[in-house]
């Protein structure tokens, strides 16, 4: 069984002491950023629809980018999704069962594992870069992340916790793999609307309850729990799982309250 999430733009570059693996597309990597350092700030700043610091940095992360320090990967992202994950908090054996079963798709990698090194960057899948593959970087990677992920999940599994614009790269209509999407909903009154910014945390920490329940088959999954949430049988569907949970109260400041079994809603 193997999950995939999505990157994060949000870094945070800190020495960590762990043992490291290799990214996979190494060599795809070095080409693309290659390409990436012939944009000017402006070019980037265009390209990627950003403000000009963060053109900037981005430019001069690519200038440097060959001797550009390493991070391991999970530990490097910080976003939303790693929130859900919260990595500083796992046991060593839980996140060498995320090692093993989790992959981070990316613009710039392909698919990482969550102790492979990286340098700080950003690019993200969708991005419109024309390239000696075609016209975006779906053509760049081509078949490429889906060959890799039919090959390392052994009972042929795929949990799908990564957003529309990532998991279009494992080409899901062609993969040669049980692929099962996992949606999060918040239920407001008698509807049960996606709200992105939750749907982000939680798929981060259903990869969280895989590695601390050493979740090894599909029906465990139905057993999430965090954050209020539970697995809805009457809206999942085929290879759909569904998980809801009610609007709560909460005291204080407008804020997400985290402790894997209750996140506060607000309006």
């Amino acid at each position: 069984m193997i999950a995939v999430v999505s990157p994060s733009k949000t870094m945070k570059e800190e020495k960590v002491e762990i043992e490291t693996t290799k990214p996979k597309f190494i060599r795809d990597t070095n080409l693309l950023a290659k390409d990436m350092k012939k944009y000017d700030v402006a070019g980037l700043e265009e390209l990627m629809d950003i403000s000009t610091d963060l053109a900037t940095l981005n430019h001069n992360r690519f200038q440097e980018f060959e001797k550009a320090k390493k991070f391991p990967a999970v530990y490097l992202f910080r976003g939303d999704v790693f929130k859900g994950i919260d990595i500083d908090s796992l046991k060593d054996s839980e996140i060498q069962y995320l090692n093993k079963h989790l992959r981070i798709l990316s613009g710039l990698y392909g698919a990482l594992k969550p102790l492979d090194e990286i340098k700080p960057y950003r690019l993200e899948m969708g991005t419109k870069h024309e390239n000696e593959r075609g016209r975006d970087l779906y053509a760049f990677w081509g078949n490429k992340v889906k060959n890799y992920l039919e090959k390392e999940a052994e009972d042929n599994i795929l949990i799908n916790l990564a957003s529309n614009e990532y998991s279009k790269v494992i080409l899901p209509k062609e993969i040669r793999m049980d692929v099962y999407d996992i949606e999060f909903r918040e239920k407001k009154k008698d509807k049960y609307p996606i709200v992105a910014y939750y749907a982000k945390v939680a798929r981060g920490e259903m990869a969280r309850y895989m590695a601390v329940n050493n979740v090894q088959k599909v029906e465990e999954l139905k057993g999430f729990n965090y954050s209020g949430y539970a697995f809805n049988e009457e809206l999942s569907e085929g290879n759909t799982l569904v998980f809801t949970r009610e609007q709560v109260s909460c005291s204080g400041e407008n804020h997400l309250a985290h402790d894997w079994k209750t996140q506060c809603l607000y309006p």
